[in-house]
């Protein structure tokens, strides 16, 4: 099933290891798109993205428009919030 997925992260170690985990976690298919809020965004596009979902914390997985996981997840966690 595709999933367009949209990490939000910082640039620390759990934001790393997140990001890892997603990339093992979704299907093939699957758009994954990593938003660095730490460094200088690209015409501000992060930003714009991070405020039009509401982002309070590092990582965050965002799943087709939906905020689905705060903080770092399980394998599980996001093949369950994929549905896979």
């Amino acid at each position: 099933m595709k999933h367009e997925i949209e990490i939000f992260t910082s640039g620390c170690y759990l934001c790393r290891e997140t990001m890892e985990i997603v990339e093992k976690a979704k299907c093939g298919e699957c758009t994954l798109t990593e938003y660095n809020l730490a460094e200088k965004c690209e015409s501000e596009i992060c930003l714009d993205r991070a405020k039009k979902y509401g982002i309070k914390t590092t990582p965050t997985i965002v799943v087709d428009g939906r905020i689905a996981i705060e903080g770092k997840p399980t394998v599980e966690e996001v093949k369950k919030v994929l549905g896979l």
